[in-house]
């Protein structure tokens, strides 16, 4: 099988090398790499084509502003002319395993699956530990409404699911898009779209959390985090993502009453969590921590 593997950078020149040769090392498979550079100023994209020249890059000047917008701008840029079954989201400073894409591949033909996410494994280099980001809890019947399937840097996704990609992201405008994420648009797409979704329950991926990461601090449990995320639901960050999210759903569905529900007033936010409750979001303890946060979101 022939993997797209679909890399991200922005000034990563730190630890670029070390991730391409993880991806360059996958067992059973044939890789292709297409780097997308965000208009990087220090050295990544001369590290790359010193120690890579047979590797394309896509050099985004300007920038795209975010590792979301340049992943999905390579995506609406593909060939599909060109020899691969399967494309992957790469990030620039984790290490994968050297049977990650195999393994996704066998379980997508296995499962008869569309896109493919995993657990990953948390690696922080502070004290050099490794912890497990469990994300494989059992799917629910409305939880792409309110969350991604797992980190993007572990999707993996066939050939024809990147074609429909594709044409979704021609018709999205994320330009004014307060904290769009990658991630949760492209679950929402596949479960909203009936695209069968496996998520592994093994990692493959070593997820680097350093001082640079853009988000990658909010993975690490500490009080600083628990704060963080709680103040992004009482701003209202699912109520700014519904907005956009709900454009493309049908008028006539449930999800889009969930969602015209929600971005009511409060008792009828309230209501609508409640009544479909641990059907939103497939993490019982993130669910009771979601529904206490909007009983005490009175705006």
């Amino acid at each position: 099988m022939k993997f797209l593997i679909v890399l991200a950078t922005y000034n990563g020149q730190k630890y670029i090398k070390e991730q391409i040769d993880s991806i360059l090392n996958q067992e059973n498979v044939g890789i292709d790499i297409l780097v997308g550079d965000d208009n990087s100023t220090d050295n990544t994209v001369p590290v790359i084509k010193e120690n890579f020249p047979e590797i394309s890059i896509l050099q985004n000047n300007p920038g795209t502003g975010s590792a979301a917008s340049n992943f999905l701008k390579m995506i609406k840029n593909l060939n599909f002319k060109e020899d691969f079954d399967y494309v992957a989201f790469a990030d620039q400073d984790d290490i994968w395993l050297p049977d990650k894409m195999n393994s996704a591949c066998e379980l997508l033909e296995k499962s008869k699956s569309e896109l493919y996410c995993s657990n990953l494994t948390k690696w922080d280099t502070s004290n050099n530990t490794y912890t497990l980001l469990k994300k494989d809890f059992p799917q629910k019947k409305f939880d792409y409404l309110f969350e991604g399937g797992s980190a993007g840097c572990t999707y993996v996704f066939t050939k024809h699911f990147a074609k429909k990609l594709q044409e979704f992201l021609l018709t999205l405008d994320s330009s004014d898009w307060k904290g769009f994420s990658h991630d949760w648009l492209i679950y929402f797409f596949a479960r909203s779209r009936n695209y069968k979704v496996a998520i592994d329950g093994n990692s493959y991926i070593h997820y680097r959390l350093h001082e640079e990461n853009v988000h990658g601090h909010l993975n690490k449990l500490s009080f600083a985090t628990i704060k963080e995320k709680s103040q992004h639901v009482l701003d209202g960050y699912y109520q700014n993502q519904i907005k956009n999210y709900i454009k493309y759903l049908s008028p006539n569905s449930i999800e889009y009453n969930i969602y015209k529900e929600f971005l009511g007033n409060y008792f009828r936010r309230n209501r609508v969590i409640w009544k479909y409750n641990t059907q939103l979001m497939r993490d019982n303890k993130k669910f009771l921590i979601f529904a206490l946060l909007n009983l005490l979101k009175f705006k």
